[in-house]
């Protein structure tokens, strides 16, 4: 009896062991020359005369903006706290965070328990309305974000040049 119940324990732990959800990914390439707006819901970049139609599914946008020194490459959530966001597509209040994973870390994010584990201590006051990017025009100083959705899940986003001059954005949910 013993032996049987040992044994059921067992299997029940190698089969729920197994099970944890494959995250989802996709890829899209953004060009900030005019703003980008990204949806992770519906896994699409749109350009500003496309994002009014779908206002409500949009997540972030991709923007190059200037300070006093340089300009900087910035996520912006719709919630237009800073003015950076056309008023005609505010509303929407994704939020995001910088992360200090490198790639490997990145990669090794497969399932929905490995974003559990890697970003479960990350509490919501983490988390803003921008991120910033990069300081430059040419280099990027963050690739890594975890984000708040509009769809309510936590998903993470890596950023890198593209060879168009545009940029490429990995997204995984």
């Amino acid at each position: 009896m013993k032996n049987r119940v040992l044994i059921s324990f067992c299997l029940l732990l190698f089969i729920t062991g197994g099970n944890s959800q494959q995250l989802t990914s996709f890829t899209v390439t953004m060009h900030p020359d005019s703003i980008s707006y990204l949806s992770i819901s519906k896994k699409q970049v749109y350009t500003e005369s496309e994002a009014a139609d779908i206002k409500t599914s949009l997540d972030f946008a991709l923007i190059f903006t200037k300070d006093a020194f340089s300009p900087k490459l910035e996520w912006y959530n719709l919630s237009g706290k800073d003015g950076n966001i056309p008023g005609n597509l505010t509303g929407t209040a994704a939020r995001i965070n910088a992360l200090s994973f490198d790639r490997e870390q990145f990669d090794k994010c497969k399932t929905a328990k490995d974003l559990n584990r890697m970003t479960g201590h990350i509490t919501s006051n983490s988390f803003s309305h921008y991120a910033s990017v990069s300081h430059t025009k040419d280099a990027i100083n963050q690739h890594c974000f975890l984000a708040d959705s509009t769809n309510g899940k936590r998903v993470l986003i890596w950023i890198s040049k593209d060879v168009d001059h545009g940029y490429k954005v990995e997204v995984k949910q």
